[in-house]
């Protein structure tokens, strides 16, 4: 071993040794609660019937394209 071997050594060891000595992290014991939305949007319909007269007969317009050459 040469002495450029020697310092990479002693280099690699010295960043390494503080990162060897740590322990690792606990890990969890239980997984993550489930997230509650941040925004809830409740609509609620109320249908309203129209009153409507029996004499009166129901009518509406309803356009036809019509398929002339």
């Amino acid at each position: 071993m040469n002495d450029f071997d020697k310092f990479l050594d002693l280099q690699l060891r010295h960043m390494l040794d503080p990162v060897v000595a740590t322990p690792a992290p606990p890990r969890r014991s239980r997984p993550p609660k489930a997230r509650k939305p941040v925004l809830a949007v409740q609509a609620s319909i109320e249908l309203v019937p129209e009153a409507v007269s029996a004499g009166e007969p129901l009518m509406a317009a309803v356009p036809v394209a019509s398929s002339r050459l």
